[in-house]
């Protein structure tokens, strides 16, 4: 860690250096008035072969200026909206700097790309940025991810996460079309980059929104992805195989056929090594905002026994699996008809173990032993119809099926203050359950022949049901008291059926300002029943233990008025939106006759701005006021015997809380140079807020939920960060960012007010030097110090110093030749709560290799956990317990890889 803070030190004291340069400058004129043109783009470009060198925009009074580069012929483009481009050429030994006044001339229509020797490296065209993919310099036979971390104001990390411009990308299209559902690593991760023209970074609006031309509010940072047109017929793909010591293997098949606007692939990724890639995030999104928040996020009435690996839960240890699907894209009768239709398949194996220590005011340890099979089919289906122009219908639609088992051994115990024994408890619960959903989500929109005005209907409906058995044997052990033993047969049936409908009207009251109503209905049908049978002295489960048994039907029924005006002009856009919800809810205990019913009127504000000070320089702001409805588990979870030493009950009496939210940043983008800056602040407060009161009684840990009344919980954040260039001819870019956290939050811990205050200080810097020829490297330093304070426990506190680090150093010995390592530190120092520092320093070294003419087969051999420190921990807080976890993981293994990708298409 010296050395790279050494080598930061050295690389500063070289930049220091830097010797002053001459200067390009002038003044962007109107060639027949001489009105000074505000903004206009001055780009300068290598004349030899168009790439980009420097950027800038005229100021107020029409004047530019920027250094002049040492050596080498350039040509100047200047360019303005509704003018002719201006362009010169600017030879090596042309001593004139002072270009004086560069004069545009007025044309009936502007040609929107800038056009000098084929195309511009990044164009501007309203609020997209587009990337020509062709002045870009990656690896041969590099993926469409290779492509976009040469981009600037995009990132990518090692999981595939991509930022572009700061905000997180959470769509990847390929032609303007969904490819493989939500999964950006799907499309990143397969095409290649020599197919690609354009790569276009824009926010994306709704599909209503789309629609009507009214801006709802709602986007999506979003990538498209724009293939060459001779890269749209043909085949291509990658297959790899893996094998290493300590039998661990990793294997990956990518299958693509493309045929002008139709296209199929497929796609198997498998192995045991922790990289192949589960992500099954739902494609399938309806139903508008209403402003409510329930902790439940409407799912399922369901126990906190039942976990789901496939979205992250309940996976300890070594996993094995296999992800697999098939994808199809095509238009149809002149696109009036668009269809994609895709099929997913997913077997997810694991076992390990784990171990947690808990400590603050609740004291405990357990360990577990996991083992998990699991296996899940899913088909999605968008379909795209338009009547006419004025006319549009989308459906979306999927199902999905899991079957889900585990085998969970488990041993903790409970201790007092004075770290004696209360209580502790063995158990082994295995269990054997089937998911299935459908989902179908319909709209219809109709704009009308005056701009602006639109009416849109929605429609939707869900259904999803959890089924299965299982077994329960546990072993509660208190102080001087007997053992107490449960035996147990589990049966489980829960269902949800939920359908809503909706309509909206948009009227244009004037060109910038919009009134939009609407009215939602939803209606949400739970039934859960979980059966608990004791063991009969005919060794048969067939006494019902009515303790730990339930039968519940949860019903909800909301319906919601939205009026929105929205204020929408080329520099400022704002909406306020006005959501009144009318809840009501209702719960019977099948077993008791008993009937809870409760009803919520609430009032749901929500303000949205946005300013654009220029092309580069936004200022956006929101506020939210929402109420927390209390969920289904709050008010009365089911019962549940899987954890003898922790119990939760329910609060009939809970009344919703309010949080008010508000966010304001700022951010800086010089597109053609890719420096971005960016600051922010967010703060909320929750009114009355539903928390937990905690006590202890016969050895367990019983959670209660509560309001607090009077009392508010508080939070403030504060982020800021910068992308810049430091050396153009060392290709080094850097990041520098820092971010602020601070709560305030109160609960119960035995009827005692328990306030805890919490801190949290980050600094992050990235260094990068990516060329492809030499040495490259992305390094990253991350020190952090938080800080935890209780006034029940201030003896205990889990303030401390964190750092981490982690990146990648490449060196080119020749271009189909290099050598690479991979690294990731950490370190945690010791606390109050946890009296040991952790760390470990994790090293992945390896060599690769291309052959043949058009390097397509690549052998590469790599070392994993060089060091063999892979220790799997982990530390968080919640309020005033603190948490500590141990598990398996992967530690030292050597594997070799080839992998070979082909192609059977004309790309030029």
């Amino acid at each position: 860690m010296k050395g790279s803070f050494l080598f930061l030190f050295t690389l500063f004291g070289l930049l220091s250096n830097t010797f002053a340069q001459s200067k390009i400058s002038g003044k962007v004129l109107d060639i027949s008035d001489k009105l000074k043109l505000k903004n206009a783009s001055i780009m300068l470009l290598q004349a030899q072969d168009s790439i980009l060198i420097d950027y800038t925009r005229a100021d107020e009074n029409g004047y530019f200026e920027f250094p002049k580069p040492v050596a080498g012929d350039h040509l100047l483009v200047v360019s303005y909206p509704k003018y002719a481009d201006f362009y010169k050429e600017l030879k090596a030994d042309d001593n004139q700097n002072d270009l004086g006044e560069v004069l545009l001339t007025s044309v009936a229509h502007l040609i929107e790309e800038v056009v000098v020797r084929g195309r511009a490296a990044i164009t501007i065209k309203g609020d997209t940025t587009e990337y020509d993919a062709s002045q870009f310099t990656v690896e041969k036979n590099a993926k469409v991810e290779d492509l976009l971390k040469v981009l600037p104001g995009i990132t990518v990390d090692a999981a595939g996460n991509i930022t572009a411009q700061g905000k997180t990308v959470k769509k990847v299209l390929v032609d303007g079309e969904e490819f493989f559902g939500d999964d950006p690593t799907l499309v990143t991760r397969n095409l290649r980059s020599d197919m690609v023209d354009k790569v276009q970074v824009y926010e994306k609006r709704s599909d209503q929104a789309e629609r009507t031309g009214v801006d709802d509010g709602v986007r999506e940072q979003t990538i498209n992805v724009q293939l060459k047109e001779d890269a749209k017929n043909g085949i291509f793909g990658k297959a790899l195989a893996g094998a290493g010591t300590d039998k661990y293997y990793m294997g990956q098949l990518m299958f693509n056929k493309f045929k002008g606007s139709q296209k199929i692939s497929a796609y198997g990724l498998f192995g045991n090594n922790g990289t192949t890639s589960m992500n099954w995030e739902d494609a399938q999104k309806f139903g508008g905002d209403s402003g409510v928040t329930i902790n439940d996020e409407g799912g399922m009435f369901v126990d906190g026994s039942f976990q789901d690996p496939f979205s992250g839960q309940g996976v300890v240890g070594i996993p094995r699996a296999i992800n697999s699907g098939v994808n199809f894209n095509d238009k149809l009768g002149g696109d009036k008809h668009t269809i994609n239709l895709s099929y997913k398949y997913g077997n997810l194996q694991a076992d390990g173990t784990e171990s947690t220590i808990m400590s603050g005011v609740v004291n405990s340890n357990s360990s577990k032993i996991v083992d998990t099979e699991n296996e899940q089919h899913r088909i999605n289906l968008r379909y795209d119809l338009k009547l006419d122009s004025l006319n549009s219908v989308l459906v979306r639609g999927g199902v999905t099926r899991k079957k889900l088992w585990s085998d969970n051994r488990l041993n903790s115990a409970n201790f007092n203050n004075n770290e004696n024994l209360i209580a502790s408890n063995r158990s082994r619960q295995v269990e054997d359950n089937d998911v299935e959903n459908y989902i179908m989500n319909l709209l219809y929109t109709k704009k009308f022949m005056k701009k602006g005005r639109s009416l849109s209907l929605t429609a939707a409906a869900e259904k999803d049901r959890t089924y299965g058995f299982g077994t329960l044997y546990s072993t509660r052990s208190l102080v001087s008291l007997p053992d107490t033993i449960t035996d147990q047969f589990k049966n489980r049936d829960q269902n949800m059926t939920n359908v809503k409908a909706g309509i909206s009207y948009t009227e244009p009251l004037s060109s910038v300002l919009n009134l939009s109503l609407g009215y939602n209905i939803d209606r949400r049908d739970n039934a859960s029943l979980l059966e608990s049978f004791n063991k009969s002295t005919t060794d048969n489960y067939d006494i019902l233990d009515e303790n730990f048994s339930n039968n519940y039907d949860f019903n909800r029924r909301s319906n919601n008025y939205n009026v929105t005006l929205s204020y929408v002009t080329e520099k400022l856009r704002g909406s306020f939106v006005n959501n009144l919800n009318d809840d009501a809810l209702e719960q019977k205990n099948n077993y008791t006759s008993n009937i809870l019913k409760r009803s919520f009127f609430t009032y749901n504000p929500r303000i949205n701005g946005s300013y654009s000070i220029a092309k580069n320089k936004h200022l956006w702001f929101n506020y939210n006021g929402r109420n927390q409805l209390p969920s289904l588990s709050q008010i009365q979870p089911l019962r549940n015997n899987t954890d003898e030493l922790n119990q939760y009950e329910g609060n009939e009496n809970l009344e919703p809380s309010f949080i008010n939210s508000a966010n304001v940043g700022y951010n800086s983008f010089q597109v053609l140079s890719g420096n971005y800056m960016y600051v922010g602040l967010n703060a909320s407060m929750t009114k009355d807020p539903i928390a937990q009161n905690i006590t202890q009684n016969e050895g367990k840990n019983i959670y209660r939920w509560a309001n607090i009344d009077g009392r508010t919980n508080k939070s403030l954040g504060l982020w800021g960060g910068n992308y810049f260039k430091l050396s153009k001819d060392l290709g080094l870019s850097n990041s520098p960012q820092v971010s602020v956290n601070l709560s305030e939050n109160y609960n119960f811990f035995d009827g005692q007010e328990n306030v805890v205050k919490t801190a949290n200080y980050n600094f992050t810097y990235q260094i990068t030097r990516d060329t492809k020829t030499g040495l490259n490297f992305n390094l990253n330093f991350s020190p952090q110090y938080r800080k935890m304070t209780s006034n029940l426990r201030p003896d205990q506190n889990n303030n401390g110093f964190v750092f981490g680090s982690n990146g990648s150093v490449e060196y080119f010995v020749t271009k189909t030749f290099k050598i690479y390592t991979n690294y990731d530190y950490s370190f945690e120092a010791a606390t109050e709560a946890f009296n040991e520092d952790l760390s470990r320093f994790l090293i992945h070294p390896g060599i690769s290799k291309k052959f043949f003419k058009n390097e397509s087969l690549m052998l590469d051999f790599t070392i994993n956990d060089l060091l063999n420190e892979n220790i799997g921990y982990s530390r968080s807080q919640n309020n005033s317990v603190f948490v500590q976890r141990r598990f398996d993981t992967i530690q030292r293994y050597y594997m070799l890889k080839l992998s070979w990708d082909f192609n059977k298409m004309f790309v030029k």
